[in-house]
């Protein structure tokens, strides 16, 4: 019989997940603030030298480097975290990613011109990209090593309440931080952070499979079609993965360019709007991604005290449902803000409504899928499926980031949202309507 301390497990009590949670931590809550930050900050510069639809296809151009970069490298992260220590791989990238964003700040402190501080920030991109590709699979799949099988759920609930703790942490630090000190601070902030997360993550310990084959190309590729072959044999688990392509694929250019570009050209550019003289137009954008880190939280902490479902698949289908309605809410309402119909106060309401349900489903699905990938796939596969997951995954966000930014310049923003919205419900039927994603 399972004793009560084995139901309700204190995962905090395990060193190595704590270790882990905190270091995660420190270095997101900067890089929130260092993303939220540096969007803004490449807008300015290119709108001051370019003009604002030029600024906007940079800023799209930036996004969709970083993710391009990341499509190609993560693949070798699978392999690496398969083969090499995973910890040592965290911290050796947090180490160059933390040094890199200071050495750039250092530049864009003392570089006069603003076509140079573009070229600083583009070559930092990449190689924060780089570094990205092959910590983010180590980083993944290490949890199945550093916790047991009963303190799995309590792990990643906590972990996904830490994201929106983390978001809510960063973003008041860039309504306080952005709007009055000079970007070279936020540099220095975000660098440091992530050599603290990589001095922590130094302490974590764990027992790591061994395998002496070398690292070829040609191991890179045979491991990642190993990976989508394993994932190719899990019918249901793969029809999650596509669904999860082109949601994020029809998701992410509203957020990454269509909500920047409304923030810093339109919002900015209105006589008056809501709590005009409390929230500054960046702030606007803390506040309502504020209410989608409180509201995940709470569901964060709703789950972690409850027992896993055995079966998820329909459980999915009503809570992707329950992810797309908040979305259509807010393209809608761009939609008609575009066209003159709904005023800027409206927009704003219904933007910061829609963000607390978005943050509640947003939670309610990410926790069970990343119990099935850490729970059906083989210990010794799960550097590699991560990888292949996370290709698929991010498969299209570059393509979809560089077309929201044409879609504006070339068309409007009202196309953008119209073009996201359709996507969003044709993926949403073909998903809902798979009966092969049940069997999860």
């Amino acid at each position: 019989m399972t004793s009560t301390s084995s139901k309700k497990p204190h995962v905090f009590r395990n060193p190595n997940f704590s270790l882990l949670f905190w270091g995660i931590l420190v270095s997101n809550v900067a890089h929130i603030l260092f993303s939220f930050a540096i969007s803004y900050f490449i807008l300015t510069i290119a709108s001051a030298t370019y003009g604002e639809e030029t600024a906007t296809l940079i800023q799209s151009v930036y996004l969709a480097l970083n993710g391009l970069i990341l499509l190609v490298l993560t693949p070798l992260g699978g392999v690496l975290a398969d083969r090499w220590n995973k910890v040592r791989i965290m911290y050796i990238t947090d180490y160059i990613r933390g040094f890199t964003i200071l050495a750039t700040g250092a530049f864009v402190f003392f570089n006069p011109t603003l076509i140079g501080d573009l070229i600083g920030l583009f070559l930092m991109n990449i190689i924060l990209s780089v570094n990205a590709g092959i910590f983010a699979p180590a980083s993944s799949s290490l949890l199945r090593f550093v916790v047991k099988d009963e303190e799995l759920q309590q792990a990643s609930s906590f972990l996904q309440g830490s994201a929106s703790f983390q978001s809510i942490i960063g973003l008041i630090l860039c309504g306080l931080i952005y709007a009055n000190v000079e970007m070279v601070w936020i540099f220095v902030i975000n660098g440091l952070a992530y050599v603290i997360s990589a001095i922590t993550e130094m302490f974590i310990r764990y027992e790591q499979p061994s395998n002496p084959e070398k690292i070829t190309m040609k191991a890179v590729l045979a491991d990642t079609k190993g990976g989508l072959v394993y994932l190719w044999g899990e019918k249901a688990v793969m029809a999650v993965l596509i669904m999860a392509l082109f949601i994020n694929f029809f998701f992410n250019p509203v957020f990454s360019v269509g909500l920047p570009n409304f923030i810093e050209f339109s919002l900015a550019a209105e006589s008056t709007y809501l709590f005009q003289n409390i929230l500054s137009p960046t702030a606007w954008v803390a506040a309502i991604e504020i209410a989608f880190s409180v509201s995940a939280i709470v569901m964060a902490l709703i789950l972690s005290s409850r027992p896993p479902r055995e079966k998820q698949g329909r459980h999915l289908k009503i809570v992707l449902c329950g992810n797309v309605v908040p979305a259509l809410v807010i393209a809608g309402g761009f939609i008609l803000y575009y066209q003159g119909i709904l005023p800027v106060d409206t927009v704003l309401l219904l933007l910061l409504g829609s963000m607390i349900l978005f943050g509640a489903f947003n939670v309610a699905f990410n926790v069970p899928i990343n119990l099935i990938m850490q729970k059906k796939v083989d210990k010794t596969m799960l550097g590699k499926v991560s990888s292949v997951a996370n290709v698929l995954a991010m498969g299209l966000t570059p393509l979809s980031s560089l077309l929201g930014g044409i879609i504006i310049a070339q068309a409007s923003q009202s196309a953008l949202y119209l073009f996201s919205a359709i996507g969003i419900i044709l993926t949403s039927i073909w998903y809902v309507t798979n009966k092969k994603a049940d069997a999860i």
